[in-house]
């Protein structure tokens, strides 16, 4: 956590020192200053994807094999595993966003580098703040439902988040 802290602190600097805008105050500005409208999207989607990675990994450890009961906690080795699917899931859609994305006419300008790794880091740290709730969730286990909720909460709240902002920048 620590190093992504790193990384959001010592890449707007060095955006700044190369003439990039730290924040996106217009639409101008939106896709190369390192943080834009869409960052707080962008920490949503990486808590609902460390879900969803979480989901399917631990969902097929339990089908397949003998089952645990109760079940029990995963390891931090597959914790890593599913926190390093969701990084590089971030990293997919980056690609896809400033190539199939700009091919098709949804965007109509390429990612600055700062943004580009700025979007990657803060969905790394939504990813870890996943990993916390996964953490606390196996700790009472009382609370499995909730957590389900929380991503699936998580999930809407980006895509709305995406539409909303991605509505107000192409019409205003």
């Amino acid at each position: 956590m620590l190093g992504f802290i790193v990384i959001l602190i010592v890449t707007p600097i060095v955006a700044a020192v190369f003439g990039y805008p730290l924040i996106a105050m217009d639409d101008t500005s939106i896709s190369i200053a390192s943080f834009d409208f869409y960052t707080l999207a962008h920490l949503l989607w990486g808590v609902s994807l460390f879900v969803v990675v979480f989901t399917i990994g631990f969902i097929a450890k339990n089908l397949s094999g003998n089952p645990q009961a109760p079940i029990n906690p995963p390891s931090f080795h597959k914790l890593v595993i599913y926190w390093v699917i969701t990084l590089a899931i971030a990293g997919i859609w980056e690609i896809v966003e400033n190539t199939l994305l700009i091919f098709v006419g949804m965007k109509t300008q390429f990612d600055s580098a700062p943004n580009i790794i700025t979007d990657i880091t803060i969905w790394g740290i939504g990813g870890l703040a996943s990993w916390y709730m996964t953490d606390l969730m196996f700790l009472s286990q009382k609370f499995i439902r909730a957590y389900y909720i929380y991503g699936i909460i998580n999930l809407l709240s980006g895509l709305l988040l995406f539409i909303v902002f991605g509505f107000i920048t192409r019409n205003f």
